[in-house]
């Protein structure tokens, strides 16, 4: 998180935050309201699982209140680890439907008198509701605020996907707008549009081979944490047992 929203925010919760998490979640549409209490909750599951050992570490064995603090510091951990993945399945699926979006907008470029604003308007009723038909329909709007400015192109890039690529399709169209009506320009975007797809299918597939793999993982972790417990519990009673 930035120095000046550390600043502009002075509450704890933004403040104990790591340091790209605020801005992970703003981009996939937090307030900040929302964001305190994502951080209130994650606070109160590290809490209410570590605590009660802190406690039965006064009435046993002292060594206890380390269990709790690892597995609060643990659980606190883990919550930032999951907003990781579900910020990286949000981009993933941010550039699939951006893709799918430069394909759905070359054939109606290349019809007749077909102009920017109005292949936009049409393919705005054809998009389901979501991240890319919010960022279209500002689009629309800072086109008629700013009709001579790629600055909506470029916002409406990093909006919809965020990649280099993505960004250097809307200001050739931007070009392909203002300054000439050449369809060889459209022909060479449906070609860069159709390496992106390629492309956003290999991220699929590696996608699906990631959830694979981590099958054993998970299934060996699991075998573990019981092993684990079945371990203190005889470390514990081999020290009652030592005390008594």
């Amino acid at each position: 998180m930035s120095e000046t929203t550390i600043e502009a925010n002075p509450s704890i919760w933004f403040r104990v935050a790591e340091h790209n998490l605020y801005d992970m979640c703003m981009e996939m549409g937090f307030t900040e309201e929302r964001f305190i209490k994502y951080q209130k909750k994650r606070f109160l599951r590290a809490v209410l699982f570590g605590f009660p050992l802190i406690i039965v570490s006064f009435f046993f064995q002292w060594w206890w209140v380390f269990a709790g603090i690892a597995i609060s510091g643990f659980l606190w951990w883990n919550e930032y680890n999951r907003a990781k993945k579900f910020y990286g399945n949000f981009n993933f699926e941010k550039q699939l439907q951006f893709s799918k979006f430069t394909r759905m907008l070359i054939p109606y470029l290349l019809q007749t008198d077909a102009t920017l604003y109005s292949v936009f308007t049409r393919l705005l009723d054809r998009l389901e509701p979501g991240h890319l038909k919010n960022s279209l329909e500002r689009l629309l709007i800072e086109m008629n605020e700013f009709p001579n400015s790629e600055v909506p192109f470029v916002r409406f890039a990093k909006d919809a996907s965020g990649t280099d690529s993505s960004i250097l399709f809307m200001t050739t169209l931007y070009d392909f707008h203002q300054n000439t009506f050449d369809h060889s320009i459209i022909m060479e975007l449906g070609q860069l549009s159709s390496e992106q797809l390629f492309e956003g299918v290999d991220e699929i597939i590696a996608y699906k081979l990631r959830k694979f793999s981590m099958y054993p993982t998970k299934l060996t972790m699991a075998s573990f944490v019981i092993t684990l417990g079945y371990a203190i519990c005889m470390i514990s009673e081999a020290f009652s047992t030592g005390l008594f």
